[in-house]
């Protein structure tokens, strides 16, 4: 049986759709999916480079060569980024059949002014990882480095867009060692690409079993795991089942192997009809142990694993509602 939420949780967001006009809906669906179609074409921009000089288009090569160059170029937050910004925290919500984001025991990050390192787990992944977008744009969130595959942060526009929006990173290994070693906050999907992949309408899973590295980087600078689970990710968009010993396989190798579709007249728009329920889990609090051996990775990689499994269970009746919930169960591999 759940166990009631404690009357601290704070609720940062929380949208109606009853009150949601068409048009607002409309712009929310052209932030997730302008968001989502510059992921996919900015993986795609060396190739899209290649066909330009090839061809001959030359303004074409000229603006994405400028793109790089004004990807990596050191500059701040100025009227442009705040108004992306806004734009997002406004409209991107109002999409969905209701997006609501709770931080349990009342630690929200932006008004606390005291607290321990913290690295934000975000589970699922998803096809495009909207819970993750959802908290990336979120202001309670603002400042923490949210990271993602190496090589969607080094393409040139998403780049550009996430630097516009927060404080964006690089999942390489050397990259979150340096992250925590200067004592910054940050947020990462550790499930990856085979979270992504085992992506279903039906059934809630998350891959975690032999995902060992964030704990042991937890654990050798001494900072709190903040698990947090989006109820409500894997409906958003359609994916195929099956062949589960081969795509994860690829996807060891970095090759994704997930087929997915969200509305019918745009694969890439998710579908609209979800109530998206974020629960940021309350902290943590690792020791530090500079060299941890693997009794102590496998000890505090379970004990996350025991915390995951208890937010989705004593949230997910709010999220899915009484007779849904009961039902709902969440696959650990």
């Amino acid at each position: 049986m759940a166990t009631k939420r404690t009357s601290m949780d704070v609720t940062v967001l929380e949208t109606n759709p009853s009150t949601t006009t068409t048009l607002e809906s409309f712009l929310g669906g052209l932030a997730v999916s302008s968001s989502i179609v510059l992921w996919i074409t900015s993986c795609a921009s060396p190739f899209f480079l290649y066909l330009s000089l090839k061809n001959g288009y030359h303004y074409v090569s000229a603006s994405i060569i400028l793109s790089f160059i004004f990807a990596y170029l050191p500059w701040e937050h100025g009227p442009l980024s705040l108004a992306l910004q806004t734009f997002l925290n406004r409209y991107h919500a109002l999409y969905y059949h209701g997006v609501s984001i709770v931080f349990e025991g009342g630690h929200v990050p932006s008004a606390t002014t005291k607290h321990r390192q913290t690295f934000f787990a975000i589970h699922p992944h998803g096809a495009f990882c909207i819970g993750w977008a959802l908290l990336y744009h979120n202001p309670a969130m603002r400042g923490i480095r949210f990271c993602f595959a190496p090589i969607l942060f080094a393409s040139p526009f998403f780049r550009i867009f996430t630097r516009a929006v927060n404080c964006p990173g690089s999942a390489a290994r050397p990259s979150m060692n340096a992250y925590l070693r200067k004592g910054e906050n940050v947020a990462l999907p550790p499930g990856g690409f085979e979270e992504a992949t085992l992506t279903s309408t039906k059934i809630d899973r998350v891959f975690i079993k032999c995902r060992y590295g964030f704990v042991r980087l937890c654990l050798k600078y001494g900072v709190d795991i903040r698990p947090v689970y989006a109820f409500g990710e894997g409906k958003l968009f359609n994916n195929i089942q099956g062949c589960w010993n081969l795509r994860l396989a690829l996807n060891r190798f970095g090759v994704p192997t997930i087929v997915t579709w969200g509305r019918w007249f745009f694969p890439f728009l998710p579908k609209n009809g979800v109530k998206l329920y974020i629960v940021v889990g309350r902290p943590l609090t690792l020791p530090k142990i500079e060299n941890p051996t693997k009794e102590d990775v496998a000890i505090w990689h379970t004990k996350y694993i025991n915390e995951l499994k208890r937010i989705y269970d004593e949230h997910k009746r709010d999220a899915y509602g009484q007779e849904e919930g009961k039902l709902a169960k969440l696959e650990v591999w």
